[in-house]
């Protein structure tokens, strides 16, 4: 048997392993969520659903689901336009919106992981195709990520998380895949088309004008304001309502302070044992997150276009006002650039920290952040700085990825390549 066969019979194996590895984790996924008396609730999802049945009614911001959270009752809390998106699934059985808002989540859950392998295939010159990403890594990937804290949570609660950053890793890698006005114009289409859902999703349009995609930022914008004129057109008062007075309220949706709420102003709360609001101190805090950030991304203005994405992103998520341990599922990203990006090989001053940034995440989100609270709990930790540093896991792989990123400065400023486009050009990345 020659070298190649021997190969090619290793990697179908390894790719049978993967299947099955990825089958016996989304089967483990549905048993967990079903047994769980919490779990299956769908609690999230039964909100965005009782919204959809509010178009065209009235009455989108004066409900608040009280039947399975009665000590927090909850309101819709999204721009109206996610109660158009939501619509289609209004009109089916709970039982049906929920099989099918799970399968629309795992699937969307590849398709992420695939995007970005990619991306960071696409940056190394080889073909960005999704068709030629290894599935061994896609399967392996989403098998592992599906027990991580953001992503359980999302599937227990039936988030839409999942979906939007869908969204933005297809706005990135369409930035990669497409020429000319096509990889502006959807780019721009798919982040304000996020936006719209909800509005953190926004922040998007700072990648595109970090890639210098003028015109796709521009688009961004007019897609947003679409979603406004037809959530408008659909429900006037309810539009008017929500962008006039409940915009960047947050007492509908709980204490900003509550452990679950992983923004800037969270961990800061903790850390003072009062919510901060957006006093100085919060807003000071954001500017320095902001400063640290787009140095790390002025680092990696010549790199893929995947951690400038990432950095994007993890911005918004601390600058939130809100933002639940749910809506850092821009972990998995990150994992997959600091596992399969320039840094994994590097020299090992430099890829010792992007190791160990994988460890320490990995570990922390399989254990979860009302995990480690329990764990705290345990051994009689229950306020104090310690306890507020413990449960900041946010904000503390922010600053992970920050440090990393400095500490690879040299290997990320010299890994500039051509990215393949549409139509077998390249085009030097920015």
């Amino acid at each position: 048997m020659t070298a190649a066969n021997r190969a090619a019979q290793g990697g179908a194996a390894a790719s049978r392993w993967a299947v099955a590895v990825l089958a016996l984790s989304l089967l483990s996924r549905i048993v967990w969520v079903l047994a769980g008396a919490h779990t299956r609730t769908f609690v999230d999802l039964r909100v965005y659903l009782v919204a959809a049945r509010t178009v065209g009614l009235g009455g989108l911001y004066d409900f608040a689901l009280s039947e399975y959270t009665p000590t927090q009752p909850l309101p819709f809390t999204y721009p109206p336009f996610a109660a158009l998106f939501f619509w289609p699934l209004g009109w089916l059985p709970f039982g049906v919106a929920a099989a099918v808002w799970l399968v629309v989540t795992f699937a969307l859950l590849f398709l992420v992981i695939t995007m970005c392998l990619a991306l960071l295939r696409a940056h190394r010159g080889e073909s960005p195709l999704l068709a030629d990403v290894p599935r061994t890594h896609s399967f392996a990937w989403t098998a592992a990520v599906l027990w991580l804290d953001p992503v359980r949570t999302n599937l227990d609660y039936g988030q839409i998380n999942v979906v939007l950053m869908a969204l933005g890793v297809g706005a990135a890698y369409l930035t990669v895949r497409c020429a000319g006005r096509r990889g502006d114009l959807l780019p721009g289409f798919f982040i304000g088309l996020a936006a719209g859902i909800k509005l953190t999703p926004a922040v998007g349009g700072l990648f595109l004008l970090a890639r210098r995609r003028w015109l796709g930022a521009v688009f961004s914008g007019v897609v947003f304001a679409g979603t406004i004129g037809v959530a408008c057109l659909a429900m006037p008062k309810e539009t008017r309502r929500y962008f006039t007075v409940l915009i960047g309220q947050t007492g509908p949706i709980g204490d900003p302070a509550k452990i679950d709420n992983q923004a800037l102003r969270g961990a800061l709360s903790r850390f003072a044992g009062h919510d901060l609001a957006t006093g100085p101190v919060v807003l000071a805090a954001i500017a320095v997150a902001g400063v640290l950030l787009a140095g790390a991304w002025w680092v990696c203005r010549r790199c893929d276009a995947l951690i400038a994405l990432v950095l994007v992103q993890m911005f918004g998520l601390c600058a939130s006002p809100i933002s639940w341990i749910h809506h850092f599922v821009w972990v998995v990203p990150m994992l997959i650039w600091l596992v399969h990006g320039p840094l994994w090989n590097a020299p090992p001053a430099q890829s010792r920290p992007a190791r160990a940034l994988v460890v320490v995440t990995f570990a922390y989100c399989l254990l979860g952040v009302h995990g480690m609270n329990g764990l705290l709990a345990v051994v009689g930790v229950h306020a104090g700085l310690g306890w507020a540093l413990c449960l900041c896991p946010g904000l503390l792989v922010t600053i992970g990825l920050v440090v990393v990123v400095g500490s690879g400065r040299r290997t990320l400023e010299g890994t500039a390549a051509p990215t393949p486009v549409a139509g077998g050009t390249a085009r030097p990345a920015v």
